[in-house]
């Protein structure tokens, strides 16, 4: 009897160790597949028996990492890296990354760097991890001093219809509310100024990668054909959430160039040069507006004093964190050790960057109660933005002789602009009932071709205008 209980053993044992090897390897298939979910509870089961299997312990540890348990992953990542399992040194330099102990970080890259030369890889990726942490490092001990006031997690797909700007400054769109040739995506951002004569968006372009383009109203019912931005694009990276300052010339976007983020999406700044019309060299705005992952949709709302950013930091798939902040007039950084700057750059606890007994209760409901469901004609005879916290609403509140000249000028040519366009509209209706198309067809395309040269004009007059009026201040506060 204790003989047939044996074999009886012997054949259960015999039948169970191919069916956990097939399950092993059903596992193996599924983690090549990137179905980490799926294949995370076989490899624990199998680690309780060979706890220190170095592959085991990296496809486990690569599992945690892709499903959220990033602070659990490091152990098992550490053993497989004893080992030197090469992909193990880049999950751990990414976990440290993310959790911006970047010299750490940067210890891991390097390593990974190293195995994949020795084993005669190519190296590329392994290098822009190790600039990009330098990078990181740099900027970790430049953090911009900024009071958060606000932040709400909300869906991706839908972040920007929970942005709240005053129509009378400008409206924020998808691209597919006015293109209707795409299917609805969180880059396809669209902005639109305060005149509604000009419209900056981001769109797919030919090699699936999105670019910036911008139009520009020629009549009541017309809009010019796309612009190519006049900014340095790379062909491998994605440019995309364009917001334009109320000054015409200042363009805030979001890249993943890789060559200038520090991860995924970071938010830039430029600004346009009047002389060439092409946008000078970009600048990373830093922390904690960038982080380790992807951050973008910077806006500029200079009538109530507030700006707003998005990012997916820290965040479940599919969600994101969206930030209102109070822009500062200059730069400030903060003055601390590394460790002590890393809360603030992370956004841990955003009270802690208000200052002592602040109050933003009334702000915020001011601007959550904004109306955004369609332009207004502001009241007051324009809004013109001299400097953050300087409005002019009216002819008179000019101090500058010639700022206000300047601005008139512009006002006229406006004035000019709109004529024409109203001329056009008649000739186009005369040309259409007309036999002889060949004369009035000429005229129209005189007249079209002066329109396009007065276009750019108001905005530079303007612009002549602020710096003028600015100069006039600081030199009467000089003075005194």
């Amino acid at each position: 009897m204790k003989y047939r209980k044996s074999i009886l053993v012997a054949i259960l044992l015999a039948m169970t160790i191919p069916m956990m090897s097939q399950t092993l390897e059903m596992a193996k298939i599924l983690y090549k597949k990137g179905r980490y979910e799926s294949a995370i509870e076989t490899f624990r089961k199998n680690l309780k028996s060979r706890p220190n299997d170095a592959t085991l312990n990296h496809w486990y540890g690569v599992c945690l990492y892709m499903t959220g348990s990033k602070e659990e992953a490091v152990p098992y990542l550490k053993k497989a890296a004893q080992k030197k399992i090469q992909e193990a040194y880049y999950y751990l330099g990414k976990i440290y990354y993310e959790n911006y102990d970047f010299t750490d970080a940067e210890e891991q890259f390097a390593l990974y760097r190293e195995a994949i030369e020795k084993n005669g890889g190519d190296t590329r990726m392994a290098d822009i991890n190790i600039d990009m942490t330098k990078r990181a490092a740099g900027m970790l001990n430049r953090t911009e001093t900024v009071t958060i006031i606000d932040s709400l997690v909300v869906d991706k797909a839908e972040f920007l219809r929970y942005y709240k700007l005053p129509p009378e400054a400008c409206r924020l769109m998808y691209y597919t509310d006015i293109f209707k040739t795409d299917t609805l995506s969180a880059e396809g951002t669209l902005y639109e100024n305060q005149r509604q004569d000009k419209q900056l968006y981001s769109r797919k372009s030919e090699n699936g990668r999105y670019i910036i383009g911008e139009r520009t109203r020629l009549n009541a019912d017309e809009w010019s054909e796309e612009q190519s931005l006049q900014l340095q694009f790379r062909d491998s990276a994605n440019y995309a959430y364009p917001f334009l300052m109320n000054d015409g010339l200042t363009l805030y976007y979001a890249s993943d160039d890789d060559s200038l983020s520090i991860g995924g999406y970071d938010i830039f700044v430029t600004r346009k040069n009047l002389n060439t019309g092409a946008y000078l060299i970009p600048e990373n705005v830093g922390m904690p507006f960038n982080s380790p992952f992807n951050d973008y949709m910077m806006a500029m709302d200079e009538i109530n004093g507030v700006g707003w950013f998005v990012s997916d930091r820290y965040q479940s798939e599919g969600q994101v964190a969206i930030y209102l902040f109070i822009p500062n007039e200059a730069k400030e950084i903060y003055r601390l050790p590394a460790d002590e700057i890393i809360p603030y750059a992370k956004i841990s606890d955003m009270k802690s960057t208000w200052p002592e007994d602040a109050d933003y209760a009334a702000l915020l409901e001011k601007i959550y109660n904004i109306d955004t469901s369609k332009p207004q004609k502001p009241i007051e005879e324009f809004v013109l933005v001299i400097k953050p916290g300087l409005i002019y609403t009216n002819k008179e509140q000019f101090k500058s002789a010639k700022a206000k000249e300047l601005f008139e000028k512009s006002v006229s040519i406006e004035k000019e602009i709109a004529a024409i366009n109203s001329e056009l509209s008649e000739m186009r209706i005369k040309y259409n009932k007309a036999k002889d198309k060949s004369a009035i067809s000429a005229t129209i395309l005189k007249r079209e071709e002066y329109l396009l040269t007065l276009y750019p004009q108001p905005e530079k007059y303007k612009n002549m205008s602020r710096a003028a009026e600015i100069e006039y201040i600081n030199t009467q506060k000089g003075q005194q």
